[in-house]
């Protein structure tokens, strides 16, 4: 049989933090530390360091897009949440980036 090894079943490849839109609402402005940061959603993908400490935090999900058409990739998930940490630790801005945000 020429196909033994095909699958029907979409394959599903992620990267970066799982359910990066439901830890982020654990974070509150102005209370919350930075390990606490790191506890919830652990190391970031990303830091840049300026006046305040800005974390970055990938959430990437994507699937086969048909049997048809091999090779092709369709995304399912592309966020980015954006935290930034001032001089003494505390959280003081967090943004999420969605897909129809990034469309924007």
């Amino acid at each position: 049989m020429i196909f033994a090894n095909c699958t029907t079943k979409k394959t599903i490849e992620h990267h970066g933090v799982h359910k990066l839109n439901l830890k982020q609402n654990k974070l509150t402005i102005n209370e919350t530390n930075k390990n606490d940061i790191i506890k919830i959603l652990g190391p970031p993908s990303a830091v840049s360091f300026f006046d305040n400490e800005i974390l970055f935090y990938i959430e990437r999900k994507e699937t086969n897009n048909s049997i048809l058409k091999l090779g092709s990739r369709k995304i399912m998930k592309n966020n980015v949440l954006i935290i930034e940490v001032n001089k003494y630790g505390i959280l003081s801005k967090k943004t999420l980036y969605d897909l129809t945000k990034m469309k924007d």
